[in-house]
């Protein structure tokens, strides 16, 4: 082992410095440029990464607005139908509403009436007062 480490020191003495310096300066940029292509490559492995989960995520983005964009148009179409509902619901009361005051003085007068006014009425007739509104 020791004739080894004597040779070896023997090689540095002869080989002259520039010539180390020069290996020296190969090897670093021969590091340096593997160093470089494996950082190149690990940022186009994260750039591809990247470029999958956009795709991923746009696709995930365009089916929820479809489905906003629907549940927009049958919120739009049930607030129509409230609406249409609604004036229903105003027309029939109106509608009652006059019914009751063309009605009202009738049914004010029968109220009134003397019980000598009062009298049988036949069954038929009876029945077709009582179906009136």
């Amino acid at each position: 082992m020791l004739s080894l480490l004597s040779r070896l020191g023997g090689l540095l003495k002869a080989v002259p410095f520039k010539a180390w310096l020069a290996v020296a300066i190969v090897a670093a940029l021969a590091g340096g440029v593997w160093w470089h292509l494996h950082q190149v490559d690990a940022l186009r492995d994260d750039l591809a990464d990247a470029k999958q989960a956009t795709k991923t995520a746009e696709r995930d983005r365009d089916a929820w607005l479809n489905v906003a964009f629907q549940r927009t148009r049958e919120l739009n179409l049930e607030r129509e139908e409230r609406a249409a509902g609604e004036t229903a619901t105003r027309e029939l009361n109106n509608d009652l509403d006059t019914l009751d005051e063309r009605y009202r003085p009738s049914a004010e007068r029968i109220r009134q009436a003397p019980k000598s006014d009062d009298a049988p009425v036949a069954p038929v007739l009876r029945q077709a007062i009582e179906d009136l509104p």
